[in-house]
């Protein structure tokens, strides 16, 4: 019995050590060298304006494009992006006649914080984010649409908890934090990876708090009544279409201001490479599609 129980023990205290060692290298700060400025993006670079915020304990960087108007979009990025990986997404939204807000998140690029923390980061962030463009009147702007990728996609729809805004669209998102951390464990390590399932369900609790951990992209969809877009590429080899993704949860939602899309062209249906033309330049098809979206359903928000 006492070898049973000092096993037990041992499994725990290295499950715990293993835990925390594999998820603080996961999100360990990331750093990225500078990249040129497309000629074709250089006056819209030149034109924008930068600003801080504070998060937490952590200031962090971000840029305004435009003075003032009807809406503004405020942009939350996937993890191990910047700012800049969006600027042709911003080039569209800007030609279509809206401003944008869009920030580096803790740990990222030219923001501060010795680490990316977790999914559950890119949730205070951009609470942080609202809370300061609202704070500011949202920079001369009457109303707010929020658009993320990746864990940016999971964390603007769980702002729907906390802020009033006109429309959400979540490209690529993951339902939830756990769901985040879980799938790439599981496909590197198999469903042991389960094993270790309450050892990050606390360290993440203990991290952040045990509510903003729990907060799943479905439940604050389905709870809210703002017009909602979710974008998922049919073959998203990091966030599965049915496995993590906030679509793989659509029956949890049902609401008829949601709508689904699932982006099935070619070369174009993966995680990131659905925000991109083979040019390099914004997937214009879909950008198109989502401003289209946004006239359409934000209207009297």
């Amino acid at each position: 019995m006492i070898g049973i129980t000092l096993a037990f023990v041992l499994w725990v205290i290295g499950s715990v050590v293993v835990t925390v060692l594999v998820y603080d290298a996961t999100f360990a700060r990331y750093e990225r060298e500078e990249k040129p400025v497309p000629a074709a993006l250089e006056p819209l670079v030149a034109d924008r304006r930068a600003v801080t915020f504070s998060s937490g304990d952590n200031t962090l960087a971000g840029y305004v494009y435009g003075d003032g108007g009807d809406m503004l979009v405020v942009m939350a990025p996937g993890y191990h992006a910047c700012v800049d990986d969006y600027l042709w997404q911003i080039q569209h939204f800007w030609d279509n006649g809206y401003g944008v807000f869009v920030f580096d998140t803790t740990g990222s690029c030219h923001s501060e914080g010795e680490s990316a923390v977790g999914f559950s980061q890119a949730v205070w962030d951009l609470d942080s984010a609202l809370t300061f463009a609202e704070k500011n009147d949202l920079f001369g702007y009457r109303r707010v649409a929020l658009f993320g990728h990746s864990r940016g996609g999971y964390a603007v729809c769980c702002a729907l908890a906390a802020h009033e805004v006109a429309a959400v669209i979540s490209v690529a998102g993951v339902n939830s934090a756990m769901e985040g951390v879980m799938e790439p464990a599981a496909a590197r390590v198999g469903f042991v990876a389960y094993g270790n399932y309450p050892f990050l369900w606390l360290y993440q609790a203990w991290l952040f708090d045990a509510e903003t951990v729990s907060l799943s992209a479905a439940d604050c969809i389905a709870q809210s009544d703002t017009p909602v877009l979710i974008v998922h590429g049919k073959n998203d080899d990091a966030v599965e279409l049915d496995g993590g993704s906030i679509y793989a949860h659509r029956a949890e939602i049902d609401a008829a201001q949601v709508d689904f899309l699932v982006w099935d062209t070619p070369k174009q249906d993966g995680h990131s490479d659905l925000l991109f033309d083979a040019d390099g330049t914004e997937n214009e098809a879909l950008m198109t599609y989502i401003c289209q979206f946004l006239e359409q359903n934000s209207k009297g928000k």
